[in-house]
C-alpha cells in the first residue's frame, strides 16, 4: 500500500532534460535495477504525457452506466459506446448543477478532462459539464422530476384544496420589485379591497430562488390561521425556461403540496407550464389571472347582490299578500268563530271511533276463537300426556298378544320337543343319557322338597337320645338322660330333668311296636346321606 505523501512529485519527473515519450523506455536505465521507476514515478510519467497530449478540455459522447451518488455528493459512472468504456466522475460542486437526474442508459455530452487515478492506476475522466445529447438539459430534468412526482400522486385530482370564493387575506409569494406584484395588486385593488394582502417577497430566478420561494411558502402557511389568510398565489412574470427554472425544482413543488392553505400558481405566460403549475390548487395563466382567480369581481357581485335583494324584497311581497289574504280567509272561518267546536266535534268523534273499535275488537276475539276451536280439540288430542297414555294403553294390549302369542307357541314348541326328544331318544343313545340326568335330577329336585330339613326350615326340630336314636314322644325319654335337639341351623345338646309323659303316651307304649327298618322322614339313613 502507498505511503499517503507518495504521490507523483513534479519535480522527480521534469529534470533538465525532456524524458522520453510514451512508449519507448530509456536506453540508458535498461536492465539497471539502481535506475528502476516507481510505480508513482511511472504514473507521474504517464500524467505527464496525458497533459501534454490532451488538451485542457475535451468533450465525450457515451452512454450512462453504473450510476452512482455516493454519499459525499459526488458522481461516480461510466461512459461507453458500442467498443470500449471510461471511467468518469463528477465532484459534488459540479454534481449538484445538474439540473437533470442521470440515469443509466442516457445519451449525454460529458466535457471535462482527461487524467490518471494514481490509486488505481486507470484512465479516468474528470466531467466538470454533463448535458444530454439531443434534448436540452432542462427540458430533459423538467420531464423527470414531472413524471417522478407524477408517480407520487402530487400531481392528482384528489389532493387538489377548493378555493375559497371571498377570502379575508391573501398571501403572495413572488418578486417585491417586479412586474407580477404590481399588476396583482392593481387586480386585487380593482376587484376586492376588503382582502388584507400579505406579500413575502423572494428571488424568482436564479440558484437562491426555489429555497427562498419554498421557504416563503411554509411561512405563509404556518401563519395562515393567525393572519386570517384563506389562499396563497405564487407568482412570477414570464420568461425563458432558465428563467422559470426557479418553479421547477422538486423543493417548491414538495413545499406546495405540504401547504393546508389553497395555493394558485400563475408563473409565466398561458404557454409556460411548470411543475409549481402542476402541484399547486390551481393554474391561472398570468399573475393577473391568478389574482382574478382568487378573489370575485366586486362589481358584479355588487350586481349579484343588487338582484338578488330585488328578487328577495318581491318575494317577500308576494308571500306578505298571500299571507293576508290567508288570514282573512281564516278570519271568516267558523274555527276562529267557535274555537271549541272543533275540539268537541274531535271529542265526539273520536268516543264513536272508540265504540266502534271496541265492538270490532271483540267481534273479531270472537271469530278468532271460533276459527281456533277445530284447532285448539285438534290440540287437546295431540297433548303428550294424551298420547302418551294411547301409546301405554297400545302397549298394554301388545305386551298382552305379545304374552298369549309367547305361550302358545312356547307350548306349541315344547311339544315339537318332547316329540323330537321322543324320536332322539330312539335312534340316540347319548339323549337318552341326557334324558336320563335329567329326569334324575328333577327326582333329586323332588327328593329335596320332601327332605325333612325343609321341614326343620319352617320351624321343626328333630330330638334325639345319646345313640343318635329319634325320640317320638316325651315318654321315650327317661330322666338324666342327655338328648340331642336338631335345628335346621344346628345342633343343641341337653339333659332331661324330669320325663312327664303325656296322655296318650302309655297307650302309644301299650301299642304295636313300628317297625324300625320302615323308612321314615327322619331316618338316620337318609341323614347320614345328607
Amino acid at each position: 500500500m502507498c505511503a499517503k505523501n507518495a504521490f507523483f512529485d513534479p519535480s522527480r519527473a521534469r529534470g533538465p532534460r525532456r524524458g522520453p515519450d510514451v512508449g519507448a523506455a530509456p536506453d540508458a536505465d535498461a536492465g539497471d535495477p539502481a535506475r528502476a521507476w516507481t510505480v508513482s514515478a511511472l504514473l507521474g510519467r504517464v500524467k505527464d504525457a496525458l497533459g501534454r497530449a490532451f488538451p485542457r478540455h475535451v468533450s465525450v459522447v457515451g452512454e450512462l452506466s453504473n450510476v452512482k451518488r455516493h454519499t459525499s455528493g459526488h458522481l461516480y459512472f461510466r461512459l461507453k459506446d458500442a467498443r470500449t468504456a471510461v471511467d468518469a466522475v463528477m465532484f459534488r460542486g459540479r454534481a449538484n448543477k445538474v439540473k437533470f437526474t442521470p440515469a443509466d442508459g442516457l445519451n449525454v455530452i460529458a466535457e471535462g478532462r482527461v487524467d490518471v487515478y494514481e490509486v488505481r492506476g486507470q484512465l479516468q475522466l474528470y466531467v466538470e459539464r454533463l448535458t444530454p445529447k439531443g434534448t436540452g438539459a432542462l427540458e430533459l430534468a423538467f420531464r423527470q422530476l414531472r413524471d417522478a412526482l407524477q408517480r407520487e400522486g402530487l400531481f392528482a385530482d384528489e389532493a387538489k384544496k377548493p378555493i375559497p370564493t371571498c377570502p379575508r387575506a391573501i398571501g403572495v409569494v413572488t418578486s417585491a420589485s417586479g412586474a407580477a406584484i404590481r399588476d396583482i395588486r392593481r387586480t386585487l385593488r380593482r376587484r376586492w379591497r376588503g382582502a388584507t394582502v400579505y406579500l413575502v417577497g423572494v428571488r424568482v430566478q436564479g440558484d437562491r430562488a426555489p429555497g427562498e420561494i419554498a421557504e416563503a411558502v411554509r411561512r405563509l402557511d404556518a401563519a395562515a390561521e393567525r393572519l386570517g389568510v384563506d389562499t396563497i398565489l405564487v407568482a412570477r412574470g414570464g420568461g425563458s425556461l432558465e428563467d422559470l427554472w426557479a418553479f421547477n425544482e422538486e423543493v417548491v413543488a414538495r413545499a406546495i403540496f405540504a401547504a393546508r392553505t389553497p395555493i394558485i400558481s400563475g408563473v409565466g405566460h398561458e404557454s409556460d407550464v411548470t411543475i409549481c403549475d402542476l402541484v399547486a390548487d390551481a393554474r391561472a395563466a398570468t399573475p393577473t389571472a391568478a389574482a382574478q382567480r382568487a378573489v370575485p369581481d366586486a362589481d358584479e357581485l355588487s350586481r349579484r347582490v343588487t338582484a338578488l335583494g330585488d328578487r328577495l324584497m318581491r318575494s317577500l311581497r308576494q308571500r306578505v299578500a298571500r299571507g293576508r289574504t290567508q288570514l282573512a280567509g281564516l278570519e271568516r272561518s267558523a274555527a276562529l268563530r267557535d274555537p271549541l267546536w272543533r275540539v268537541r266535534s274531535e271529542a265526539q268523534h273520536i268516543d264513536e271511533v272508540s265504540r266502534r273499535l271496541t265492538a270490532a275488537a271483540r267481534q273479531h276475539v270472537s271469530r278468532q276463537r271460533q276459527r281456533l276451536a277445530p284447532a285448539e280439540h285438534a290440540l287437546a288430542a295431540l297433548h303428550p300426556a294424551r298420547l302418551a297414555e294411547q301409546a301405554r294403553a297400545r302397549l298394554r294390549e301388545a305386551l298382552q298378544r305379545l304374552r298369549w302369542a309367547l305361550g302358545g307357541r312356547t307350548k306349541r314348541g315344547g311339544d315339537r320337543l318332547a316329540a323330537l326328544a321322543a324320536r332322539l331318544a330312539e335312534h340316540h343313545p347319548r339323549h337318552r343319557l341326557r334324558l336320563a340326568r335329567q329326569q334324575l335330577r328333577a327326582a333329586e329336585r323332588q327328593l329335596e322338597a320332601i327332605s325333612y330339613r325343609r321341614v326343620l326350615e319352617r320351624g321343626f326340630t328333630v330330638t334325639r337320645d345319646g345313640e343318635g336314636r329319634i325320640l317320638r314322644s316325651a315318654g321315650a325319654s327317661r330322666d338324666g338322660q342327655r338328648i340331642e335337639t336338631q335345628f335346621h341351623d344346628g345342633r343343641v345338646a341337653s339333659r332331661v330333668e324330669r320325663a312327664a309323659p303325656g296322655a296318650g303316651s302309655a297307650q302309644r307304649r301299650r301299642g304295636t311296636r313300628r317297625n324300625t327298618d320302615e323308612p321314615t322322614l327322619f331316618n338316620d339313613t337318609e341323614e347320614g346321606s345328607a
